[in-house]
């Protein structure tokens, strides 16, 4: 079934059960499609950081109530600590490096050489 969304996109959607994607085109202009893209991520960051503080508090009232004898709680908060800290520099630092956005200001600065520097 087609359908044309709010956004301008005209196609097919899927629904399954580890998620959703669309098949068809996007009458959305480039800027908007490339800020929509980084807002996603900064917002699956965001929910990366709710997740880790509501399952690691979980864990330890846990690690609390069955008694502090032996205290395992930091050792997961750790290993995901360090997940969400490369999930930080990916969304945050290396995107505006190596990025979408960086290799367009690159292909632009080429261009601009090529041109004759104007």
């Amino acid at each position: 079934m087609t359908f044309q969304d709010d956004e301008g996109f005209e196609g097919v959607e899927f629904d399954t059960p580890v998620g959703s994607f669309r098949a068809g085109r996007s009458n959305a202009d480039d800027e908007y499609r490339a800020a929509r893209r980084s807002v996603r991520k900064r917002m699956g960051f965001f929910r990366h950081v709710s997740t880790f503080v509501t399952v690691i508090a979980g864990l330890l009232v846990v690690d609390i109530v069955t008694g502090p004898d032996e205290f395992w709680v930091q050792w997961v908060a750790l290993v995901w600590g360090v997940v969400l800290g490369v999930h930080l520099l990916n969304v945050f630092v290396f995107d505006a490096l190596l990025g979408r956005e960086a290799e367009r200001r690159m292909i632009e600065r080429e261009l601009r050489k090529r041109d004759g520097g104007r």
